[in-house]
């Protein structure tokens, strides 16, 4: 059955959406960002059934894209700090700063560390028109 649809979303959009890298239609998470019980992620996509953790320990590369993140992060804060404190030397205000941030951006950090490692650091993902949108129907 092909696909008929005109539009496709964009990669971007799709990923800023934390939608599936094969289908781009289905949810990879269940639930919000900023979650109190914690971030749950779909075992497998609800439109297309791709599943996530292709192998145990899939989402260990997460890891690193979440550091890289966090230190990004981090050095943009000081900077903000820096720049608004006037040159403050008080390590205690950096400090505070760099663990709120971490605090706040940690389901972000998350959610968007599998993200791209889905998207971007997963050779053999690739978005498949055949599964977009409501022309798809997943076999039972």
């Amino acid at each position: 059955m092909e696909n008929n649809n005109a539009y496709t979303i964009s990669k971007f959009k799709a990923a800023m959406q934390c939608k599936c890298p094969r289908c781009r239609t289905g949810k990879v998470f269940e639930g919000g960002m900023f979650r109190l019980k914690g971030q749950k992620m779909n075992k497998h996509c609800p439109h297309c059934g791709l599943k996530f953790e292709m192998e145990p320990g899939f989402f260990y590369v997460a890891m690193f894209v979440s550091y890289a993140l966090n230190v990004a992060e981090f050095v943009t804060v000081c900077i903000a700090v820096s720049i608004l404190s006037g040159g403050s030397e008080s390590p205690w205000l950096y400090l505070t700063a760099c663990l709120l941030t971490a605090i706040i951006l940690a389901g972000v950090n998350f959610r968007y560390s599998r993200i791209i490692q889905l998207y971007w650091l997963t050779p053999n993902l690739r978005f498949n028109d055949k599964y977009y949108g409501e022309a798809y129907k997943k076999q039972a």
